[in-house]
């Protein structure tokens, strides 16, 4: 495949969310937050992880999914800190955003090692490479958040914004500076980052909270 002659083929965000329940559903059977993605990436799909030194430090890497499909390549650092590990589970969900969206992008490909995975995706057309990210990072951020358990959590703490005046007050002044100040608890159940979350619960519909 040619730089120039890539396409990511348009998904609709109600389409793809449903295959994101589908999905969750077939290989999340727990059905319990956080999901574990190295669980369905390791056991449920038989993806076998690459640690790969330097990925994250001389590529700007965190992951990418093999073109084969058999398997994610991964920094070692991040994959076996467990620090990382809320990256890790985000990296993986990414890559199983690319797995079930792009395997006919994939079977096209022509990629041996992580250079060849980076000159790919900075060679791209720019508005195909970020509509092909934006599909896994969608993806990514449904499956790990997903909406039913995010309305009862963001409903919870709206209930306690009611009863601190100030921060009530601060919701009508300024909604983004409130959801700031309550990402960093709302993200702990999900095991995502507080970008993460703040996206979810604005694509999602649920800020400011309806009351």
């Amino acid at each position: 495949m040619e730089y120039g002659d890539f396409k990511c083929p348009w998904i609709d965000k109600d389409i793809l969310w449903q295959r994101v329940e589908e999905i969750r559903t077939q290989y999340w059977l727990e059905g319990t937050v956080p999901v574990n993605t190295e669980a369905i990436v390791e056991i449920r799909l038989r993806l076998l992880p690459d640690p790969v030194h330097g990925l994250l430090s001389e590529l700007d890497m965190d992951a990418y999914l093999k073109v084969d499909r058999s398997g994610i390549v991964v920094d070692y650092d991040c994959y076996m800190n467990t620090k990382f590990a809320n990256r890790m589970r985000f990296s993986f969900a990414h890559e199983l955003g690319h797995y079930f969206l792009h395997s006919d992008i994939y079977a096209q490909l022509d990629i041996s090692s992580p250079q060849d995975w980076k000159e790919f995706t900075t060679n791209l057309p720019a508005s195909e490479y970020a509509n092909f990210e934006w599909q896994a990072n969608e993806f990514a951020g449904r499956l790990l958040v997903p909406y039913d358990t995010l309305k009862s959590e963001v409903g919870k703490l709206y209930k306690m914004i009611q009863k601190d005046s100030d921060l009530r007050d601060y919701l009508h002044r300024d909604q983004d500076a409130v959801l700031s100040r309550i990402a960093p608890t709302l993200r702990k159940k999900f095991g995502v980052s507080e970008a993460v979350i703040e996206t979810r619960v604005r694509r999602d519909g649920l800020w400011p909270p309806a009351g």
